[in-house]
């Protein structure tokens, strides 16, 4: 039986906006603390939902959409009326595109829960971690032995 699940989102434009879904449940959801991806959100946290690139598609206002190359490996997808940035596609991960959570509409299902922090050693000094039981890594990590924060 297949999962009919389906996910949508988009940009901050009030008028022709960019929008998107992916239609599989992502592979990971997870906390990032690196300064790349906080610094481009703006706040002490981004929250990643890691979809796969054949269940995700922007599905209007394409031609809005203008790429940052943070890193040379590194391209983040925003809106270039808005500046919303919504994915970013990190070459080392070709089959995903790695979605920021809070562009997606409010009552949608992300498709799983966050499992983890990762780039703990990059957090903002003044966020304080909650006490969650997540497991927390230095730098990148999606398996393998926590660290203290």
């Amino acid at each position: 039986m297949s999962d009919s699940f389906k996910a949508v989102g988009g940009c901050r434009c009030d008028t022709n906006p960019v929008r998107y879904e992916y239609t599989a449940r992502p592979a990971e959801v997870h906390y990032c603390l690196c300064t790349d991806c906080t610094d481009i959100c703006g706040g002490a946290m981004a929250i990643i939902a890691v979809v796969d690139k054949q269940s995700f598609r922007i599905t209007e206002n394409a031609d809005k959409l203008r790429t940052f190359h943070s890193k040379s490996t590194c391209h983040r997808h925003f809106c270039s009326a808005c500046g919303c940035h919504l994915y970013v596609h990190v070459d080392s991960f070709a089959d995903f595109e790695l979605v920021h959570v809070p562009t997606l509409d409010r009552d949608q299902d992300v498709g799983g829960k966050p499992d983890r922090w990762v780039f703990v050693r990059s957090k903002h000094p003044l966020l304080t971690l909650p006490e969650d039981g997540l497991p927390r890594h230095q730098g990148w990590a999606n398996s393998g032995e926590p660290v203290a924060a």
